[in-house]
């Protein structure tokens, strides 16, 4: 019809508690847009997901299979979250190539950023790799934590939690 405007598609949104923190999940068409781990308090929780998409999503009380995929990780046993759809449209191809490269790290493993720069063809690029990381709005699905600096050192986590979130998951898949 002449003067109407399609609705934009709507966003869902649920929070939950995990043993590692509040986490969020963001949906759109049954494709995931954003996964929140680790944050502290519920409250700041709902704001970074306001923040980041506006006010105008819907709460929703599914728990899903990927909540409890994510509830099954969080209380420390190995699961699998390969069969869930994500929509990467946010990101850029090179972003693309260095998140899907990272879910190639197996559980309990891990790599360095100069790795995973060599793997995916740009061996001089660990920083920008890096901040590829940064920016995953997939934790877990796409394991970022797995990723530590060619010494050793832990290196950044940007998900809620930060550095210690990132140590608590490592050891916690290493002793699996």
């Amino acid at each position: 019809m002449e003067g109407l405007k399609d609705n934009p598609p709507r966003l869902s949104y649920v929070i939950f508690k995990t043993t590692i923190g509040w986490c969020g999940v963001v949906t759109c068409k049954k494709k995931l847009k954003r996964i929140f781990i680790g944050h502290k308090n519920r409250h700041r929780l709902l704001n970074s997901i306001a923040g980041e998409f506006g006010y105008s999503l819907k709460k929703t009380s599914s728990s899903g299979e990927l909540i409890e995929n994510i509830n099954l990780y969080c209380s420390g046993k190995k699961t699998s979250f390969n069969r869930f759809k994500v929509d990467w449209s946010s990101l850029t191809p090179f972003q693309c190539k260095v998140l899907r490269a990272t879910m190639n790290i197996p559980y309990g493993a891990v790599s360095t950023y100069g790795n995973l720069a060599k793997t995916i063809g740009h061996p001089n690029s660990s920083r920008t790799v890096g901040n590829a990381l940064s920016k995953n709005p997939f934790p877990l699905i796409v394991p970022c934590h797995r990723i530590v600096r060619g010494d050793g050192k832990i290196g950044g986590f940007s998900a809620g939690g930060g550095k210690e979130l990132k140590e608590k998951l490592l050891r916690m898949e290493r002793e699996k």
